[in-house]
């Protein structure tokens, strides 16, 4: 009984809350959405997409993959199976890497591509 009473409750709070919040935002002229990114073209939104989210990311995930990878061959000791793996982590991580940087490269193409076309 009491798990239907929480279920009900947990599907009613959305509804009560829309219907309580909705003459705020029912005066449309003064509501005005902002575009979150920097530009208004598809080569912008590819170059902010890349440099401000892939690129940042990807670049400390690669680095803190080759610290890892340096962290395994010194735990190895010598012990050949978890040198095979260490080995294999600093080669995807090495492969990421080189990932993002064709990720950056292609993007920078298509967007000078891009702006090319339309002069």
């Amino acid at each position: 009984m009491k798990s239907q009473k929480k279920t009900f409750l947990i599907y009613l709070l959305p509804v009560v809350f829309v219907l309580v919040a909705m003459p705020f935002f029912s005066q449309a002229d003064s509501v005005s959405i902002t575009n979150p990114f920097k530009s208004n073209t598809i080569s912008g939104l590819i170059k902010v997409i890349v440099n401000d989210l892939l690129i940042p990311i990807g670049s400390v995930v690669a680095v803190v993959m080759i610290m890892y990878a340096g962290f395994m061959f010194v735990v190895a000791r010598g012990d050949q199976t978890k040198i095979t793996k260490a080995k294999d982590a600093l080669l995807y991580a090495v492969i990421g890497a080189a990932i993002l940087l064709g990720a950056w490269v292609i993007s920078d193409v298509i967007s000078g591509t891009i702006t090319q076309l339309k002069t």
